[in-house]
């Protein structure tokens, strides 16, 4: 479903219309769906924003008090600040959607003349570097062999032992799957990048858990190549939130990075803007991500080469997963420098002595 169109339905004036062309652009520049979505509904709110004006006719510093004004809105419905995540998505939905005004020379004064883009004045806040929140041993242990559903524990299992995105795994199919012995494999054809289109090998390590996981698909009839691998009783694809929620609830349970609830209420509703409402019912730090960190920083600690981790990761370029993994790979080269030092030292003890 277009994402614009889902948030304006109706294409009937002007504005609508160019934001569907928008969303039709994306489409055609393999834009993944999740990130159509996020700027239909950033620019849904610059729409409505907007009314019967021309967005090719509005200046930098309207769409900054734009801007300052969404976020007073966001305080007031939150009763906290944005993150600058949230922030920095406003602006990138604006950006893409005034270079395709610029491309398309729509950005024009009165009298039809060109006129820069407004955007190139409006600077996102800076993106802070993320810490790589990869498990720890003892962790990573605790969450694997923690008691929960089968379904909790074949979605833990899935996004460790393949490092696969939460939006990927659940895009899986079971023709995605090859379980030829000793060519066991999942394909990815549904990624937010080109590259993140691969195959990926089944690991021993998953493959107990897969067996038991079809097993338990083939007992309710869900047996067709289109059934999802993460399927519901009524073979629809388990949806990212639920995802992410049970992550959170074995981690939680498991003991690993519980998060405590500030405004001390044991169940749900939590209040506004209390941890367990920013995603969820936000039990834990843990998130689907820091199992696909867990996963690439496993490998790189093993040995394995940042070119072929970053295959299995689907990144764009070797530069991606050194920024992702930097302070991990430091350590690595310290560990190989010290045994390189300590093998040439060994070397000349045993030259001197013969």
């Amino acid at each position: 479903m277009d994402a614009i169109v889902a948030a304006a339905p109706l294409a009937e004036s002007e504005n609508e219309r160019l934001l569907h062309s928008f969303d039709l652009y994306l489409a055609r520049q393999a834009r993944s769906n999740g990130t159509r979505r996020k700027y239909g509904e950033a620019l849904a709110g610059y729409g409505h924003w907007l009314d019967q004006r021309d967005p090719g006719s509005v200046g930098a510093d309207e769409i900054d008090r734009y801007l300052e004004q969404w976020r007073e809105r966001f305080q007031q419905r939150h009763r906290r600040s944005p993150a600058s995540a949230s922030y920095r998505a406003q602006i990138n939905a604006l950006r893409a959607f005034y270079a395709y005004l610029d491309r398309f020379s729509l950005i024009t004064d009165t009298h039809g003349q060109p006129l820069p883009d407004p955007m190139r004045k409006i600077l996102p806040p800076k993106s802070e570097p993320t810490s790589n929140d990869w498990l720890r041993p003892a962790e990573d242990q605790a969450l694997l062999h923690c008691d929960g559903t089968l379904q909790e524990r074949f979605l833990i299992a899935l996004l460790r032992w393949s490092g696969l995105r939460v939006s990927e795994a659940i895009s899986l199919t079971r023709a995605d799957l090859d379980l030829t012995p000793g060519h066991e494999s999942l394909t990815v054809r549904h990624s937010k990048t080109p590259a993140g289109r691969r195959t990926i090998p089944i690991i021993p390590e998953l493959q107990p858990l897969l067996h038991h996981w079809l097993d338990h698909l083939n007992s309710n009839g869900l047996t067709g190549p289109a059934v999802p691998l993460l399927s519901s009783r009524h073979a629809t694809p388990m949806p990212i939130s639920f995802a992410w929620r049970l992550v959170k609830r074995l981690a939680h349970r498991a003991g690993v990075r519980p998060r405590p609830c500030t405004c001390h209420t044991p169940l749900p509703p939590h209040q506004p803007g209390r941890p367990r409402n920013l995603n969820g019912y936000n039990k834990s730090d843990v998130t689907p991500h820091t199992l696909r960190r867990t996963f690439g920083s496993d490998l790189l600690n093993r040995g394995l080469r940042l070119e072929v981790v970053s295959k299995l990761l689907g990144h764009a370029t070797t530069t991606i997963t050194e920024h992702a993994y930097a302070e991990l790979l430091d350590d690595t080269t310290r560990r190989e420098l010290l045994h390189a030092l300590q093998h040439h030292t060994t070397h000349n003890d045993i030259t001197r002595t013969t």
